[in-house]
């Protein structure tokens, strides 16, 4: 058997910086997926499994996300997903579908396992008009 623990939140940000407002913005998809493997590292490297855990795992994971994504100032609203499992032998699929601008709006996720976790987290980029 094994748990998931799964948390939505959102958060919105807007550009601080008036150079910015005129230029073209977009999701930067190589600095969030650094983000997000830091936010995950940072909590799950030296763990083992502990179904205790997982809610404070899954919030230390979204909230440093939110927090360093805010740190960006761009204008973006956010929503973030950490999904842990317990490593059991079977596998953890994630799928989404979404209508959007895909010129503005983004997706990235990142998996990541150790030998008792799985873990998937993801960042919904919806660009502010």
């Amino acid at each position: 058997f094994f748990f998931v623990e799964q948390h939505y939140i959102h958060y919105t940000i807007m550009a601080d910086d008036p150079e910015e407002e005129g230029d073209e913005v977009t999701l930067n998809s190589d600095k969030i997926t650094e983000i997000i493997d830091e936010s995950i590292k940072t909590t799950l490297n030296s763990v083992s499994w502990n179904s205790k855990k997982v809610d404070q795992w899954t919030s230390n994971i979204i909230e440093h996300t939110l927090k360093r994504l805010a740190e960006m100032k761009k204008p973006f609203k956010y929503i973030v997903t950490a999904v842990i499992v317990q490593k059991t032998g079977a596998g953890l699929h994630s799928a989404f579908t979404a209508y959007w601008d895909n010129s503005a709006d983004g997706i990235c996720s990142v998996p990541y396992e150790n030998d008792t976790i799985h873990c998937i987290t993801t960042v919904y980029g919806l660009k502010l008009d």
